[in-house]
């Protein structure tokens, strides 16, 4: 989706519906839901299921993603305001970077989206809230998915699923026993703040056609005092041009470069006003 169009889509659901469908209201319509410590997955209040899986890095959101998934992203909302800044700035539009304040009565504090079939599924960590919802309720697996406009659904948990009723179910699927994408090997192990992975060459579909087989990118906050970030990023397999896009940025932002068998590397740390350049940087055909 444009920016154009994304724009029109969220316009006319707030002229049509006034959120009212769209955002997924808890008993008290007047202000965030609180509720202290770890409150159960129960507290959602729907019937059926709910999805209860680890949502602390991108590969647990890999575990979760179909295996036509061409590309992924996680954040930890939380983290930094400078990298979920960067992160709105240049990454492919999301509900919940653009809207994550409309969206529930309660923040969303971690985010991922998986890109396949040419749609997509965000996953929304929120801490769970009485959900009053009405009208026509789809169960697929015995899990509700529930309508917030004439396009999109979700399911409650933890994460919470976004997206079309076609796209949720291949996420479901997944989490009720199907098989995941196993073509991403390059996060498994990793945590940061910001992961991002996408598979390039030979990919049918990709969404960051590039001379590699495989991308990652993780951002964390350095949490020293320095206002800077650590940053890995590795490219799998990459040819010629490849290389030298990553040679570039790393020379550009006073990063080290290796290139060692199939895999090469770029490291080291930048400043808050870096992240977004850096971003983009590494995103640009």
């Amino acid at each position: 989706m444009n920016q154009k169009a994304f724009a029109i889509f969220v316009g006319a659901i707030m002229v049509v519906s006034a959120f009212a469908g769209f955002v997924l209201m808890g008993g008290n319509q007047n202000g965030t839901v609180a509720v202290a410590g770890s409150p159960s997955l129960e507290t959602f209040g729907v019937q059926g299921r709910v999805v209860d899986w680890s949502f602390d890095s991108l590969a647990d959101t890999l575990e979760m993603s179909p295996e036509s998934t061409v590309m992924a992203y996680w954040i930890n909302l939380s983290a930094s305001q400078n990298l979920t800044d960067a992160a709105r700035a240049a990454l492919p539009q999301s509900f919940a970077l653009s809207y994550g304040n409309q969206l529930y009565p309660t923040k969303i504090e971690k985010l991922a989206v998986a890109y396949f079939n040419k749609t997509w599924v965000e996953f929304h960590g929120i801490r769970p809230f009485p959900v009053a919802y009405s009208g026509l309720v789809v169960p697929y697996e015995n899990y509700m998915m529930i309508p917030t406009s004439s396009d999109y659904v979700a399911v409650m948990g933890k994460p919470t699923l976004f997206g079309s009723q076609d796209s949720l179910k291949s996420v479901i699927d997944v989490i009720s026993g199907g098989f995941p994408t196993d073509k991403f090997t390059l996060a498994s192990g990793e945590q940061a703040d910001m992961q991002l992975a996408a598979l390039g060459r030979g990919t049918s579909g990709s969404l960051l056609p590039g001379g590699y087989k495989e991308f990652y990118l993780g951002l964390s906050n350095a949490n020293d005092g320095s206002n800077g970030f650590n940053v890995t990023a590795r490219y799998l397999q990459p040819d010629s041009s490849a290389g030298q896009k990553a040679k570039t940025i790393a020379s550009e932002y006073g990063l080290a470069y290796s290139n060692t068998g199939s895999l090469a590397d770029v490291s080291g740390q930048v400043q808050a006003n870096d992240l977004q350049g850096l971003l983009a940087a590494f995103l640009s055909p």
